[in-house]
């Protein structure tokens, strides 16, 4: 047998997943080799394979053991761009448009969809609905009398959600529940406020409650600028969809604070406090400045138990606590929506990101002129966006896995429906390198129904 027959046969008896791009795929990653088997080369040069050429040569990749959270220098110049809220907060249109990460194994095409998709989609599929029960017995949870409990609810909302609740999301439950126990969800309505997400799971009606499938859940209260990264638990009962969540950088750990956003308003998140108590003791202060006399005597004393509740389970109402600190010097750049991004990063390599090929103000500009184009125009200014994906791509197969992180940020933040796969596909690339998978299942749910609504529940009660 020959050495190419020899070769074809090893190909052949590998038990991994044949890469879908084969001889072609341009992937150095050892986590990609380690899924995916590639055939050998059809040609080879003096018995060596065809050499890649890969942008900065002079860059040594360092032993994983070496590489470090410290926060690149070079980021400051970025964040000195302005971010405006008009670029921000561009106006939703539906457009169709295939992903361009073809070297990408992982990623995923946003299919067509008209402005009327989700009407459409919910009268076709009113009797195709299944009950939260049957979803949770599939998972072989078991809701004794209906009702979740705590306990419970430890398992069901990671289970249907894919992220764990911290401890103080459970405590504010017990909280409300001693204010009001007939209505613990509404027991903040006098600061128009709603517990909502995750925190339906203790909704009595919640069981018997059906979606479309076990995916749609991932997208249940998901503002329109949320990233999988920030999961909504409270909201105000307002217009500028003012609303308020744990914000996590990798989705296996603990939340790293809660943040807000008015997704009427803008993409823009801001950072409150490291927990959901420190951020209602704010939100308190803010609301007794605007309050009535008469109103100011019932949220004064409301704002008392909370902070009495707090100190009872020794629980910080501190807003800018040490590990928030830690996490900002963290940070590698900023992104649109200004809570920045966190990925490992050795410093005296500089491994693990690089700059985008163009500033903030001139990646807004871009996508705002992409937006606002004929389609004659639009496909000549597109290719400019694509040129920034493609060296962004280079530089994730270089290991600079933060620098298509925050590219697959800023193009969700945009708002710009017609580059939403390509967000997609650089996300997809972004959290398989960095072994963040659920958010991308979050990300790839919230895509397929994004909206701009402020009545955002995929659970149909009664």
């Amino acid at each position: 047998m020959s050495d190419r027959e020899e070769e074809f046969r090893v190909y052949r008896e590998d038990v991994r997943i044949p890469c879908r791009y084969g001889i072609k795929c341009y992937q150095k990653n050892a986590v990609h080799h380690e899924k995916y088997k590639h055939p050998p080369m059809k040609e080879t040069r003096n018995g060596k394979a065809p050499r890649r050429k890969t942008m900065n040569q002079k860059r040594k990749k360092e032993d994983d053991s070496r590489v470090s959270n410290d926060s690149p220098q070079k980021k400051i110049q970025k964040t000195n761009d302005e971010i405006t809220n008009s670029h921000c907060n561009l106006h939703i249109a539906t457009c169709i448009e295939s992903g361009t990460l073809e070297n990408d194994d992982t990623a995923c095409e946003i299919t067509e969809n008209s402005e009327n998709s989700h009407d459409a989609k919910s009268a076709e599929n009113l009797g195709d609905l299944v009950t939260i029960a049957s979803l949770l017995q599939v998972g072989g949870i078991n809701v004794k009398n209906g009702k979740i409990l705590t306990a419970t609810a430890r398992e069901v909302i990671p289970y249907l959600f894919l992220l764990e609740m911290p401890d103080d999301f459970f405590h504010l439950y017990e909280f409300c529940e001693n204010i009001c126990e007939r209505d613990p969800l509404n027991a903040l309505k006098d600061l128009n406020l709603q517990l909502i997400g995750p925190y339906d799971v203790f909704r009595e009606e919640f069981i018997n409650g059906k979606v479309e499938n076990k995916e749609a859940i991932l997208r249940h209260w998901r503002y329109y600028y949320d990233p999988p990264e920030f999961q909504t638990i409270i909201r105000e009962n307002g217009k500028d969809g003012l609303h308020f969540g744990y914000w996590r950088d990798n989705a296996s750990e603990k939340p790293v604070f809660v943040a807000k956003n008015k997704a009427a308003v803008n993409c823009i998140i801001e950072p409150v406090a490291e927990n959901i108590f420190g951020t209602l003791d704010v939100y308190f202060e803010e609301r007794l400045k605007l309050v009535t006399p008469f109103e100011k005597i019932r949220v004064a004393q409301l704002h008392q138990k909370l902070k009495s509740f707090a100190s009872s389970k020794k629980i910080t109402i501190e807003k800018r606590t040490a590990s928030m600190q830690a996490r900002e010097k963290q940070i590698v750049t900023r992104t649109f929506h200004r809570v920045g991004i966190v990925v490992p990063y050795n410093k005296k390599t500089q491994l693990g990101y690089r700059d985008l090929a163009v500033t903030d103000s001139e990646l807004q500009r871009l996508l705002k002129q992409i937006e606002n184009a004929p389609t004659e125009v639009k496909k000549t200014l597109t290719s400019k966006l694509e040129e920034v994906i493609r060296l962004a791509t280079i530089a994730a197969d270089e290991c600079d896995f933060g620098t298509v992180l925050e590219l697959g940020h800023d193009l969700f933040s945009s708002g710009v429906s017609f580059v939403e796969s390509k967000a997609l596909n650089l996300l997809s690339l972004a959290y398989n390198l960095l072994q963040r998978p659920q958010f991308f299942e979050i990300l790839k749910s919230h895509l397929k129904d994004r909206r701009k609504s402020l009545d955002l529940s995929v659970v149909r009660f009664g």
